[in-house]
């Protein structure tokens, strides 16, 4: 049943015997404050634990199989815990012995513990590199040797050496060139990936923001801020097959600059084809760390996003722009901004940078097996519309805390937002709260049209299957279309709410009242109800389809 395996998820837990596994584990430089508050072990091994402000992270590799140590440097007692992971699990239970607390993780997969009265520890597990290059060789150019010899101690700027690299790569007649970067601290301005490059970050490297907003590119300015930004590692417009791979860190610090008010996307593929980003940790960006613009077959693996979840402006995790065939799996991101969202456009403004390159449409886009932490949105389409948005799903993803757990803002435009569906999801909280129409929201769900003055579109064709709520208080669900955008053929399938005995059969369940220009289908599989409702608003609306298939 969708109850047991979601309920599973929020403590996951079984000391079983130890089983052989491959762990990789990596140590960052000093530059980073280690925790004060938690050891970690995974499977005997030391796994470093760094302070990120509020709350503390890790980051290991590992295939399947291995046992759990949290060990509580703090003098707390722990009464009450729960641990949350990026996909469904199964039956664990913890082990407390004085003030350590063991569990087997039966598959690789990202989690977070919180003890009561102890701040976060957020976990990354990628699964193992299979795929390193060595540091030296033929079709190797290891920016760190000669004749490019990066700045390893975070001395001085060494962008130079990089863009020398990064340009005998692409003008190498070999096949797969590789741009190694070894663990170092290294700081550096721009750089513009070409075809055919792949940039590779060893376990210990970390790329740096300098501090000068002069040793960078201005690409936009949000006048209405008061600041501007630039996109910090990006790619060569109608550029092809880049690849940026490692399990070393890039990191914006902007929570340090932040009085700069000049901001970084970390990593922006723009205008470009078959793009790949395996491992980094994209760590401290100021603007959206991950941000693909009008690009298409882009592959997102393993991405860690350690943002700060408090004191910044839009610092958002990843944003997928009026792009094609994108996948995101196996991820983690914390950020005070929204954590994984798809969206089209908004019309430019003093607050509006414009992207390069024509409007195109959003389609085809995945989430899979991810996990969110935010002040926001954790899972969501919009607010920007300017074209059509179709065919994007997000599943087997949790949500940790939120101000809305999962949704469709429409804001800005007439695109419509079409084929949308959240399937086998979990959103244990929504503590924080978020302001939509003139109201504040803490929810899990929120499907509804805003008019932006720049045109309106519905929301059409939306599933929300195999769900489990375990967030408690907030406000209602927001559903609410606009004349003449309606949010239509909505089905809720297997929607689980906190203390629930049955899946939800009516309106009534779910916690909607006063739908306006919204239709909508519930059905409870356990019993084979079904409850359609509508909202006229002085309209006629036609009921959903009876199809039930998703």
């Amino acid at each position: 049943m969708v109850l047991q395996s979601c309920c599973a998820a929020f403590v996951l837990f079984t000391l079983a015997s130890l089983v052989a596994a491959e762990i990789q584990t990596y140590e960052p430089p000093a530059i980073y404050k280690r925790s004060e508050t938690f050891h970690l072990k995974a499977g005997g091994k030391k796994v470093t634990v760094l302070d990120q402000g509020t709350y503390d992270y890790a980051h290991f590799s590992a295939d399947t199989g291995i046992n759990i140590q949290v060990e509580v440097l703090r003098k707390v007692p722990i009464r009450q815990m729960s641990i949350v992971a990026s996909r469904f699990d199964y039956d664990n239970k913890p082990q407390l012995q004085k003030n350590t607390v063991s569990w087997r993780l039966n598959e690789q997969k990202h989690f977070l513990l919180k003890i009561q009265g102890l701040r976060e520890l957020v976990v990354a597990v990628d699964r193992p590199e299979t795929n390193v290059p060595p540091s030296s060789g033929p079709n190797i150019f290891n920016v760190a040797s000669a004749p490019y010899k990066a700045d390893k101690l975070g001395n001085r700027l060494t962008t130079y050496a990089f863009d020398a690299a990064i340009s005998a790569a692409s003008q190498s007649e070999r096949e797969d060139p590789v741009v190694y970067v070894p663990a170092g601290v290294y700081l550096i301005g721009n750089l513009v990936l070409p075809s055919k490059t792949s940039l590779y970050l060893a376990p210990g490297a970390v790329l740096r923001f300098t501090g000068n907003p002069q040793d960078y590119t201005q690409d936009w300015a949000k006048d209405g801020e008061g600041r501007s930004g630039t996109y910090w590692i990006s790619t060569a417009h109608n550029s092809t097959d880049i690849k940026i791979f490692g399990r070393g860190t890039i990191d914006a610090n902007a929570y340090a600059y932040k009085d700069a008010l000049f901001a970084l996307n970390i990593i922006v593929p723009v205008l470009t084809s078959r793009f790949t980003l395996d491992g980094p940790i994209l760590r401290e960006s100021g603007s959206t760390a991950l941000n693909i613009v009008h690009s298409n077959s882009v592959d997102i693996r393993n991405l860690k996003v350690f943002n700060r979840i408090e004191d910044m402006i839009d610092n958002g995790s990843v944003d997928i722009v009026e792009s094609q065939n994108v996948t995101v799996s196996d991820a983690i991101a914390v950020s005070l901004s929204d954590t994984f969202t798809a969206k089209a456009t908004k019309p430019p403004s003093d607050t509006v940078p414009t992207y390069p390159g024509a409007l195109q449409p959003l389609q085809d886009i995945l989430f899979q097996n991810c996990l969110g932490w935010t002040a926001n949105y954790g899972f969501k389409v919009g607010q920007g519309a300017m074209t059509n948005m179709t065919n994007i799903k997000f599943f087997n993803s949790t949500v940790y805390d939120s101000a809305v757990g999962m949704g469709i803002h429409k804001k800005w435009g007439n695109g419509t937002a079409s084929n949308v569906t959240f399937e086998n999801m979990i959103i244990k909280s929504t503590t924080y709260t978020a302001s939509h129409l003139k109201g504040m929201v803490g929810s899990w769900i929120a499907l509804f049209v805003e008019d932006g003055k720049f045109g309106v579109g519905p929301i059409t064709n939306v599933r929300v299957k195999n769900v489990l709520v375990g967030a408690q208080g907030g406000s209602q669900p927001l559903i609410s279309g606009v004349n003449g955008a309606d949010v239509s053929n909505v089905e809720f399938r297997n929607v689980w709410l906190p203390e629930a005995t049955h899946p939800a059969s009516s309106l009534q369940d779910l916690g909607l009242e006063n739908l306006h220009f919204a239709n909508i289908t519930v059905v409870d599989e356990l019993t084979s109800s079904q409850s359609d409702a509508q909202s006229t608003m002085g309209q006629n609306k036609v009921k959903p389809g009876s199809s039930r298939d998703s």
